[in-house]
């Protein structure tokens, strides 16, 4: 299936958006941080889900080909840009899938404005605890100036780059394929990268927990709710997902073995059979 792009104003910033497929619903993929984009994590998806959805992944401002802005990134900020995104399809509601960072964004969607949501899918989400693994040492960190050009110091080494992506987000080696080290290396050494990351760890985290408290808020989701994690993620722990998946109402988990931050990057026909398993279980019985 084909993918296309066009480009959206949306508040007066231009945002980058891909779509496929022509099914009667509408999925949206949301992707995370670092230096990703929206085809480097959801390409695959993409092009599976659409054979029988229509699928629309956008690049969030400050990611991919849409705009930077020169205000704080924050969470509420992503959340309207969504938002705005959604509208300006005009196709909700939608089935809301978001990775990391892009979960956090799907969750706080499924919270300020719940009639654009007809499912949620968090992935490796953020916003699903109340403080981060070594919170405090986190906070130091995100505020030093080592954070500040982290990617173009591994981005120089292409041995470091597969080493992150081992160590970090692909569980299966076999799975890092020299063209992604290329891709993901390439992004690292982009002038600015990982700024729009940077901004939002700053206006986020703060000393004792989260300026936007989403976990705080799991229990008041209504919308039924798909939580898919990677076993052995160590960004977010998979505990992190057994805890949110038992306080969301209407909630199941799928735990993707063996996969750590990114499972739908490592396996995407399992992802993508998981979410389809899903909104037809869900959805089809009511239409």
């Amino acid at each position: 299936m084909e993918i296309n792009s066009k480009n959206m104003k949306i508040n007066g910033i231009n945002v980058q958006c891909f779509y496929a497929g022509e099914g009667t619903d509408t999925i949206m993929l949301l992707h995370g941080a670092g230096v990703d984009s929206a085809m480097m994590s959801w390409q695959e998806v993409m092009q599976l889900l659409s054979v029988k959805y229509r699928v629309i992944a956008p690049d969030l401002p400050g990611y991919g080909g849409s705009d930077r802005i020169s205000a704080e990134y924050t969470l509420a900020f992503y959340t309207e840009i969504v938002k705005g995104v959604i509208e300006a399809f005009q196709c909700g509601p939608i089935v809301l899938a978001g990775l990391s960072l892009g979960g956090g964004v799907s969750l706080s969607i499924a919270l300020e404005y719940p009639e654009l949501v007809k499912l949620l899918i968090p992935v490796d989400s953020w916003g699903i605890f109340s403080r981060l693994p070594y919170h405090r040492l986190t906070y130091w960190y995100t505020r030093s100036r080592l954070n500040d050009n982290l990617y173009q110091r591994i981005g120089k080494y292409e041995w470091l780059v597969r080493w992150s992506l081992e160590y970090s987000l692909i569980g299966d080696g076999t799975k890092i394929t020299k063209s992604l080290v290329k891709e993901i290396q390439k992004s690292m050494l982009e002038p600015g990268a990982g700024q729009p990351f940077v901004s939002f760890q700053r206006s986020e985290i703060t000393r004792t927990g989260l300026k936007t408290d989403l976990f705080g808020r799991l229990g008041e989701i209504r919308i039924p709710t798909l939580l898919i994690h990677g076993s052995k993620d160590r960004a977010v722990p998979l505990k992190y997902a057994i805890t949110a998946s038992q306080i969301i109402p209407n909630c199941r988990l799928h735990i993707m073995k063996g996969c750590k931050h990114w499972p739908q990057k490592e396996r995407p026909e399992e992802f993508s059979q998981v979410v389809d398993d899903f909104v037809t279980k869900v959805i089809k019985p009511f239409d």
